[in-house]
């Protein structure tokens, strides 16, 4: 995505992440986060919301769908067992609303309210 900078957005994200919302995956924190920056970026190229360009592509981002896929990705690539895939879709959740307000910060996305 042209204007996404992926370590500024990483340390952006990290800052308003309260690592004390989920002490289970404390030590694990900013990997999982790095890879689910990962993981939404593939997401968006491949549904069509950013461009081969790296330009806005054709398609709307479905929070859901990329929820989803986000969560799958990184209990597969972490091998977590159920209880610690669902512990970590609570990271995720946060991770998604960081990557938003990061997202807007950068212009690259206005908020639909």
């Amino acid at each position: 995505m042209n204007g996404y900078d992926r370590e500024e957005a990483l340390a952006y994200i990290l800052r308003r992440i309260r690592r004390q919302d989920h002490p289970e995956l404390a030590d694990r924190i900013d990997g999982l986060i790095a890879q689910a920056i990962d993981a939404d970026l593939a997401f968006m190229r491949e549904t069509g919301v950013i461009a081969e360009d790296g330009n806005a592509g054709d398609a709307w981002y479905e929070e859901d769908d990329a929820f989803e896929y986000i969560v799958e990705t990184l209990a597969a690539a972490n091998d977590l067992d159920p209880e610690q895939a669902v512990k970590m879709a609570s990271l995720i959740d946060d991770f998604m609303d960081g990557q938003q307000r990061y997202l807007e910060y950068k212009g690259l996305v206005q908020d639909e309210e």
